[in-house]
């Protein structure tokens, strides 16, 4: 791992949020310095003494929203690498934070290890837990971790047991091949592999749509069985 310190900016107006995303990086993750701002008029305070490694922001905030921060950030700090945060996961909402370029961008509410991923992704930090040969337990979290953070690329898996791809379009999953099963089948049959080798196809989309249902409760499902 890298052991150089990263410097992380975290921008909430929900305090509570804020406090337990730094006491968390701060506990597990020594190498990062977390600072924390209630407001994007705070967070370009801040800015204006020190340059961040990564901001993550939410988007709805008063005065200076996530957007302009956002916009302060590329246009000044053009190294630092952004994450949003948001409540309000529309479409729409995901179409502006993709205009805005190359972003990181997750859901409200998440889990803290799925932030943790898309921090160590952001930051290219290589973390042997993130990635590589993924045991059952995590097949399901590489998965949620995909819908949780918006994607839209293909998930190439392998094992034993055969090759197979999902496919997400911004965080839902929409189709799974696996041998001669398509769809859920596919998409099961995959989640109960014991083991996998995982790899990303940036950007790909599928032609076809075999998966409809909302990716939480494919996952949901799952659990249940």
């Amino acid at each position: 791992m890298n052991m150089l310190r990263k410097s992380i900016l975290v921008v909430d107006d929900e305090e509570d949020l804020t406090w337990s995303i730094s006491q968390s990086l701060r506990r597990h993750d020594d190498i990062f310095d977390v600072t924390c701002a209630n407001s994007g008029d705070d967070a370009l305070a801040i800015l204006q003494d020190r340059q961040m490694d990564l901001v993550i922001s939410d988007i709805r905030m008063p005065q200076v929203d996530g957007f302009a921060l956002i916009n302060h950030v590329r246009a000044n700090y053009p190294k630092s690498q952004i994450i949003i945060m948001t409540a309000y996961g529309s479409g729409e909402i995901q179409d502006q934070v993709n205009a805005l370029g190359t972003l990181y961008y997750i859901e409200k509410p998440f889990e803290i290890r799925y932030l943790r991923m898309l921090i160590y992704e952001a930051l290219a930090i290589s973390d042997e837990g993130f990635e590589g040969l993924l045991v059952s337990s995590r097949i399901h979290d590489m998965v949620e971790f995909n819908c949780q953070t918006g994607r839209t690329h293909a998930l190439r898996v392998s094992s034993g047991h055969g090759k197979g791809v999902i496919y997400f379009n911004k965080g839902e999953i929409v189709h799974a091949e696996c041998g001669d099963l398509v769809g859920e089948n596919a998409l099961y049959n995959i989640l109960d592999w014991e083991k996998v080798d995982c790899s990303v196809v940036p950007s790909a989309i599928s032609k076809r749509r075999t998966i409809k249902r909302h990716w939480q409760s494919l996952l949901n499902s799952k659990l249940i069985e």
